[in-house]
C-alpha cells in the first residue's frame, strides 16, 4: 500500500490567508470580503508567507516576492511580481517582513534581503517550533519566536541580539501577543494555555485543552482559543465564554473568528453582547464601549447609552447616542453636562444637580 500525505502549505497575517492549491498554485483568501485571487506559479511551491501587502512564495530554486498594486486600499487583491531571488534556500519554516525575508533551520534564523544577499544570522539555544512576524516600521519588524525548550524570543530585524520574553519548562506549541505588547499567550506541548504578564512575568490565565491561540487584534484584553472541539474566548478577568466549533483559532478580529479546519477556512462571527454587559454590571463604560466598538446590536448600543447615563458616565453616553443617532437623549446629555458644569466646585450644588439629573432620565423615560 502507497499513502501519500501533502502537508499544508499556508501563511496567516491579519485578514488575509495564503494557502497553497494543486502544489503549483498560490490561492490568497480576504477573510473578511471572502474574495480569491489565484496566482499560478508554474512550478512546485514548497513555502508561503504573508505580510501587511507583502507575499512571498517559495519555489524549488528561486523565491518569488509580490506586493499589492494598490498599498493604500486595504482590501486589494491586486498582486505583483517585485522581486526574485534566484537561491534555492532550503529552511523548515519561512516569513516574510516589508524589506526582508525570514528562514528557520532547526536552531537558526537567517535574514536574506530581496537582492539574496544574507544581511543576519541568528544562532538560538533550541530548535525553534514557532515563528510569528509581530509588525513594526519597516526594515526593524519584531519577529516572535518559540522554541523547544520552552523560551519565547522577541528578535528585531536591525538588531543582531534576541530578547527573551518569557522561560517556561515545556515547548512551544503555539503563541501570540496582545496588540498593547503587555500580555503574551502561549500553548505548550501539553496542551494548556499560559498568559503571561510581560512586565512581571506572572502567569494571570491557565487553563488545560487548547491547541491554538490568538489575541483579538482590535482589543487588547481579549483573546480567543481552541481546543476539545470548542472555541474559547476569555475577556478581561471574566469567566470563559465558550461555543461548539470544529478546527483551529488561527486569527481574531473584532467580532470576527478566523478559524482553520482541515484545508477550508472559515469565519465565525462571535457576539460580543455578553462581554459588553460583564464591564457594565463592573460599572467599566470605557472597557464596555471598547467592546461594543468591536460589534454588536443597536439595542445593545442603547443598554451601553442607558446605563452610562444612569452612572452620569457622560461622555460613554454620548458616544452611544451618536452611533444610534438618538437625539432625544443626546439633548438630554447636553442639559446635564450644562447643570453639572454649573455646579462644578460646591459639594452640596453637586450632589443637588445629581439628584436632578436621575430624576430627569426617569422622567424622559
Amino acid at each position: 500500500m502507497v499513502n501519500l500525505q501533502f502537508a499544508t502549505v499556508h501563511g496567516l497575517y491579519r485578514d488575509r490567508y495564503a494557502y497553497r492549491e494543486h502544489l503549483t498554485d498560490v490561492i490568497v483568501q480576504h477573510l473578511l470580503t471572502e474574495q480569491k485571487v489565484r496566482i499560478k506559479c508554474r512550478d512546485y511551491v514548497k513555502k508561503v508567507a504573508v505580510f501587511r501587502d507583502r507575499l512571498a512564495v517559495q519555489l524549488p530554486d528561486r523565491v518569488h516576492i509580490y506586493d499589492l498594486a494598490h498599498h493604500e486600499d486595504s482590501y486589494d487583491m491586486h498582486y505583483r511580481i517585485k522581486e526574485r531571488i534566484y537561491k534555492s534556500l532550503p529552511c523548515n519554516l519561512l516569513v516574510v517582513t516589508t524589506n526582508h525575508i525570514i528562514l528557520c533551520q532547526e536552531k537558526k534564523l537567517q535574514l536574506f534581503d530581496f537582492s539574496g544577499t544574507k544581511v543576519r544570522e541568528w544562532v538560538l539555544d533550541a530548535v525553534i517550533r514557532y515563528i510569528k512576524v509581530d509588525g513594526g516600521p519597516a526594515g526593524s519588524e519584531g519577529v516572535l519566536v518559540g522554541l523547544k525548550n520552552g523560551a519565547v524570543l522577541k528578535v528585531f530585524c536591525d538588531n543582531a541580539f534576541p530578547i527573551e520574553l518569557i522561560k517556561q519548562q515545556n515547548a512551544i506549541r503555539c503563541l501570540d501577543i496582545s496588540v498593547d505588547r503587555t500580555k503574551l499567550a502561549v500553548v505548550d506541548n501539553q496542551n494548556r494555555i499560559l498568559v503571561y504578564d510581560l512586565n512581571t512575568k506572572e502567569i494571570t490565565f491557565q487553563e488545560s485543552g487548547a491547541n491554538s491561540v490568538s489575541f483579538n487584534t482590535e482589543g487588547g484584553d481579549m483573546l480567543s482559543y481552541s481546543g476539545n472541539n470548542k472555541l474559547s474566548i476569555k475577556t478581561g478577568n471574566f469567566p470563559v465564554h465558550t461555543q461548539d466549533m470544529m478546527g483551529f483559532v488561527v486569527g481574531f478580529r473584532g467580532s470576527k473568528v478566523f478559524v482553520l479546519h482541515y484545508l477550508a477556512m472559515k469565519t465565525i462571527d462571535v457576539p460580543q453582547t455578553a462581554s459588553m454587559c460583564r464591564y457594565i454590571e463592573a460599572n467599566k463604560f470605557e472597557e464596555a464601549h471598547k467592546i461594543a466598538c468591536l460589534g454588536v446590536t443597536e439595542d445593545d448600543w442603547r443598554r451601553l447609552g442607558m446605563s452610562a447615563l444612569k452612572s452620569l458616565d457622560l461622555k460613554v453616553a454620548r458616544k452611544a447616542f451618536i452611533r444610534i443617532r438618538e437625539m432625544r437623549y443626546l439633548e438630554l446629555v447636553s442639559v446635564m453636562e450644562n447643570r453639572l458644569k454649573l455646579a462644578a466646585g460646591d459639594d452640596d450644588a453637586v450632589s443637588k444637580a445629581k439628584g436632578l439629573c436621575e430624576a430627569q432620565i426617569l422622567a424622559w423615560r
